[in-house]
């Protein structure tokens, strides 16, 4: 594999977590890569950090650009991102540490799938970090389970994704109105679908993001107040993922718009009686269920008699519910 991966990271003070990410990164990567540090930092201490690690190239290749003042992580990374130039460039955070072979294996899928712009690896949910006690350990798991596979998502996490350079150049850089962070990640994947691209999540790679630890220091008010902010802006832009409980009917020609439908809103499958195949292998994000035929014709039965119960027919209701139940028992 014979390319060079820029890694964008935005840095403030924290000089004992970066150096955990830093030599993660240097330990697992393998990828040629040039590290882009954006440095925030105000303490003198941190400051002359940086500069020695630059300088001595002890993680690697390093270019490191110091702000005068803190500009906050996404005017830092765009500053990154304009002297990233590589065919791939990874965003990365500092508070993450990053498992065996994780930027080999997303830039492997992105050669695999000319059309994924964007990639994220496994490791930012709580539910499964809280389980890692070993990071390689897992990464390795993982990558023997589900070699080569990959997940469609709605839109990738900031923590760490992979991106194409060309896609900064056709559709522009992170929107600095996002500011502080926060839905900038998820503007710029709506933005890359629009433009064509899909959006994944590499799952047979691991970084543990430990979630949110610069974002420690602000107060909770704030934090609150600009979480609202942005999520009102992307909404405003995008528009809002809806919910939709389907029951398929025997259609063989309706994988193609039920794949659309899937990448455009959270769908929950109650009956797999007639999912085309080509569904059943669908992974993306948002077929987040699939139940089984019995289940399916149950919870779609209730529903009917909810409906029936509203509209005050409770005997036909009665009759509908129990008439499915005596089938099932």
């Amino acid at each position: 594999m014979n390319m060079r991966c820029d890694i964008v990271i935005a840095t403030w003070n924290a000089v004992a977590m970066t150096r955990v990410a830093l030599e993660s990164i240097r330990r697992e990567a393998n990828v040629a890569y040039r590290l882009v540090l954006v440095d925030n930092s105000e303490e003198p201490d941190a400051r002359a950090w940086f500069r020695d690690i630059a300088a001595s190239g002890e993680f690697g290749e390093t270019l490191l650009i110091q702000n005068d003042e803190n500009l906050g992580w996404l005017k830092a990374t765009n500053i990154g991102l304009r002297q990233a130039d590589a065919e791939f460039i990874c965003l990365l955070n500092n508070d993450v540490v990053c498992g065996t072979d994780w930027l080999r294996r997303c830039v492997a899928l992105m050669q695999r799938e000319p059309d994924i712009a964007i990639v994220n690896p496994r490791g930012n949910e709580r539910s499964e970090n809280c389980l890692v006690k070993d990071v390689n350990a897992y990464a390795r798991k993982l990558a023997q389970e589900q070699d080569r596979s990959f997940t469609e998502l709605d839109h990738c996490s900031g923590f760490c994704m992979v991106v194409r350079g060309a896609l900064f150049r056709e559709i522009g850089l992170l929107d600095e109105i996002f500011d502080g962070g926060y839905y900038e990640d998820n503007d710029l994947s709506y933005r890359a679908q629009a433009a064509g691209y899909r959006c994944a999540q590499c799952d047979d790679a691991f970084v543990l993001h430990l979630v949110s630890q610069s974002f420690k220091k602000m107060p909770a008010e704030l934090k609150r107040k600009m979480i609202a902010r942005n999520r009102e802006i992307c909404r405003s832009r995008w528009g809002s993922r809806r919910s939709q409980l389907l029951l398929l009917r025997n259609d063989p020609d309706s994988a193609d718009d039920l794949i659309a439908l899937i990448r455009r809103h959270r769908i929950y499958l109650i009956d797999n009686r007639h999912v085309p195949e080509s569904v059943r292998s669908f992974r993306h994000q948002n077929l987040t269920l699939l139940l089984p035929r019995w289940l399916g014709e149950h919870l779609y039965f209730l529903l009917q008699s909810q409906y029936l119960s509203r509209k005050k027919r409770i005997d036909e209701a009665h009759i509908l519910y129990t008439s499915v139940t005596d089938q099932i028992h």
